[in-house]
């Protein structure tokens, strides 16, 4: 009885929650295994939210020691500015997509974002301003950026095992489908 009470209530649950086919299926649990990071989804949660007021701070303080600067000073900065704006957006887009899809090529440009364009730009942004607002502002940015190299590489490297893992067992099962229809 317990047999026939099992298979009625997985064909409901598969009418229901549509699966993969049986020979699509991977391994006992390793294919349902959720490996994105709940740390650095928040890291980019907090990035998101505090960009724009990061954007704004720093905006505004430049308007004011905007025509202290020589015109060599100003197009650097005008340039780096632009840059780190569109290079945020890219490059957070990147980190959300990569980590909630577990897409690891994403994640991938989002890390090498993150630690070759990004973290030089901010890190000359923090050191060379002197006021307390901005160090403050970027000291904030430099912190999330930095925790976010850290986590990204963490989740890089278990999804990519994770990834591997799966693609061996899907292999080992689908060798053995073979051998046992021939």
């Amino acid at each position: 009885m317990s047999d026939s009470w099992r298979q009625t209530m997985m064909n409901i649950t598969d009418r229901i929650f549509p699966s993969l086919p049986p020979e699509e299926k991977v391994g006992p649990a390793i294919g349902n295994e959720i490996v994105s990071s709940l740390p650095l989804q928040m890291s980019l949660y907090f990035n998101i939210v505090y960009f724009p007021f990061w954007f704004y701070t720093f905006l505004s303080l430049i308007v004011f020691k905007f025509d202290c600067l020589n015109m060599l000073t100003q197009t650097i900065v005008s340039v780096s500015l632009f840059l780190i704006f569109l290079l945020e957006c890219v490059r957070l887009y990147l980190g959300v997509q990569g980590n909630m899809r577990e897409k690891i090529p994403d994640l991938a440009a989002f890390w090498m974002f993150s630690l070759i364009l990004q973290l030089p730009l901010q890190l000359v942004f923090l050191l060379l301003n002197n006021a307390p607002a901005e160090r403050a502002a970027h000291g904030v940015m430099c912190a999330l950026l930095l925790s976010q190299l850290v986590f990204g590489f963490i989740v890089v490297r278990d999804m990519a095992r994770h990834h591997k893992i799966r693609f061996h067992i899907s292999q080992f099962y689908n060798g053995q489908q073979h051998t046992k229809t021939e």
